[in-house]
């Protein structure tokens, strides 16, 4: 998870196993519209800048936004700790916890520059969403996606192992209800004809397609297949 700034003259010293609680008012630095206050845990580390590395309680995980759980993971980022300055932190008295709720989340738009912006427009999530695991629901969301979005037929050449490629020209990516157009070993598969013949192919074997649009949405397809299976 991020860290807070240092700030001068700590006003508590704290030491590892203390309980301690989050001031009111204090926001996450990389997610503004984040509050942490009256978040609760234990010092589990103390740095020589007047940081502290703070794991929370059961009881505040519990309590963390979901939003803030999904950038988290989003962002590979660790949600059971956090870095914080002394003037950041109180001690714990015990008692319920008061912890402050976001007022307004602000999501940031998707971008169709970057690529895990445009996987999320496929499956309508937003900035704060991770991407979907592989499973035959998403490839079927997928599927439907690219079957829409595909202009066929174009050429392209087929990735064969140990062989030069070959040329084929894609007429269409077939349907997914014949149980034959989705693999969850090559993802979505596509028809094509080979020297006369009609053979499928799974996307990620496409090369040297020469329509930009068509080779972006190909590629953003392997890149989702072969990164989050």
């Amino acid at each position: 998870m991020s860290k807070q700034k240092p700030k001068s003259s700590p006003a508590i010293e704290f030491h590892s196993g203390d309980k301690v609680r989050v001031r009111h008012g204090l926001m996450d630095t990389d997610y503004p519209d984040m509050p942490l206050g009256g978040w609760a845990g234990t010092v589990v580390e103390v740095h020589g800048d007047g940081m502290y590395t703070v794991r929370w309680s059961q009881e505040t995980l519990a309590s963390i936004h979901p939003v803030f759980k999904k950038r988290c993971e989003k962002e590979g980022l660790v949600l059971e700790q956090y870095w914080l300055g002394a003037d950041d932190l109180e001690d714990d008295a015990g008692g319920p916890l008061n912890i402050e709720q976001p007022t307004a989340i602000t999501t940031k738009p998707l971008s169709p520059k970057d690529q895990e912006d445009r996987i999320r427009m496929v499956f309508g999530l937003t900035s704060n969403d991770p991407l979907p695991d592989i499973d035959d629901s998403t490839l079927e969301v997928y599927h439907q996606y690219l079957a829409k979005n595909l202009a066929f037929p174009f050429s392209a050449k087929q990735a064969v192992k140990f062989h030069a490629p070959s040329n084929v020209t894609v007429i269409g990516l077939g349907d997914p209800g014949d149980g034959l157009m989705l693999d969850e070993t090559y993802g979505v598969l596509c028809e094509a004809r080979r020297d006369g013949q009609l053979v499928t192919i799974p996307l990620g074997l496409l090369e040297s397609v020469k329509d930009k649009a068509i080779r972006k949405l190909i590629d953003d397809h392997s890149y989702w297949f072969n990164n989050w299976r």
